[in-house]
């Protein structure tokens, strides 16, 4: 009663300590919670690209071994429309002069990428060897050798 105000209680003080350290406490779990699930995801999408990878990679040498056994000529190759997984697979074959050997490369692509109008990414390229054959895994005719002749 002397014109000086009371002071706040300790009890009081605290409470409003307690406050503070909970909405402090919110925001650095919300903070690390953040940077968690971006990491995550991050990592679920790295997986995938690499799955991707595998899946491309494995198709264009299934690609190429069946060239390579015959069970595909290649004028059978041309410009390819099917689509398996997602990913087309295009064979170009580049004949060798001497031999019945030829270069072959398959490019695999992703057909979602190009769904949004841009051009398909390109996913995994092999490239190798292999020997011509006709259909049924024959090499084929060379002019002169009297192959044409057999039944």
């Amino acid at each position: 009663m002397d014109g000086t105000k009371p002071r706040p209680s300790a009890r009081v003080r605290r409470g409003g300590g307690i406050l503070l350290e909970l909405l402090l406490a919110i925001a650095l779990f919300a903070t690390a919670a953040s940077f968690t699930l971006s990491a995550m995801r991050s990592a679920l999408d790295g997986i995938r690209r690499a799955e991707l990878r595998a899946r491309a990679f494995d198709l264009a040498a299934s690609r190429l071994a069946e060239l390579d056994a015959g069970l595909v000529a290649t004028g059978d190759l041309g410009d390819e429309s099917e689509e398996i997984d997602g990913l087309v697979v295009s064979v170009e074959v580049i004949p060798s002069p001497t031999s019945s050997l030829a270069r072959a490369r398959a490019t695999v692509r992703e057909v979602s990428a190009a769904a949004g109008g841009g051009e398909p990414t390109v996913v995994a390229v092999h490239e190798r060897s292999v020997e011509l054959r006709e259909r049924g895994g024959r090499p084929p005719a060379r002019a002169g050798s009297g192959a044409e002749d057999r039944p």
